[in-house]
């Protein structure tokens, strides 16, 4: 069993579309853990990172700033990590 969180677990979001949203608690989060928002980690997902705050069906674009940062190369569950090797990135600007 994991010790009480020392404060209340929080997330950042920049966007009111954005699809993920970044973990503001220091050293990150537990599996497991309750936002206010009802939002449930799936996986420990550490400080900084992004979580899917919907689920991401394979292909889906993943919004931050309501950019598109990627694109899901599976189906990524609400409470998830969100993480280089689950995104296609976008090809660079010319």
């Amino acid at each position: 069993m994991s010790a009480p969180l020392s404060s209340p677990p929080l997330y950042i979001t920049m966007h009111e579309r954005d699809n993920v949203a970044i973990v503001a608690n220091d050293g990150g989060l537990p599996a497991g853990t309750v936002f206010a928002s009802g939002l449930k980690l799936i996986d420990k997902v550490p400080q900084g990172h992004k979580v899917a705050l919907v689920d991401l069906p394979a292909g889906s674009p993943v919004l931050r700033y309501n950019v598109v940062i990627g694109r899901t190369t599976r189906d990524v569950p609400a409470g998830s990590w969100v993480h280089e090797r689950l995104l296609e990135m976008p090809a660079a600007r010319s």
